[in-house]
């Protein structure tokens, strides 16, 4: 199983999940939509734009990225940026993840 899905597997057992882990699950099912609903992909893809202009920087300065006006956008375009945000959310939480695992099993200071 790769990362993103193991991700998502303990994301939806998970009891409280934060705002990230809800915006990567909110991503997850909008790609996993049958049939592909347009402009709830588009609007989740902006939601994720807003909360992490890091991560929109960093897919539009992708080589494969082409900038579009929004009135020509298509379903493979919203797919693209969607997959690439999904992957990007999914790292930073791993790295939350491991940064927080890493803080519980250092042994604490004693003076």
């Amino acid at each position: 199983m790769d990362r993103v899905r193991l991700l998502i597997e303990l994301l939806k057992v998970k009891k409280m999940i934060t705002p990230l882990e809800q915006d990567i699950l909110d991503t997850w099912n909008e790609l996993s939509k049958c049939p592909f609903d347009m402009e709830s992909a588009k609007n989740q893809a902006f939601r994720n734009d807003t909360n992490y202009p890091d991560v929109c920087l960093c897919i539009a300065s992708l080589p494969t990225t082409v900038s579009k006006p929004y009135y020509v956008i298509t379903e493979d375009d919203v797919r693209y940026s969607l997959t690439n945000q999904l992957a990007m959310l999914v790292e930073k939480e791993w790295k939350i993840l491991n940064s927080s695992k890493r803080d519980i099993c250092l042994p604490s200071k004693q003076e």
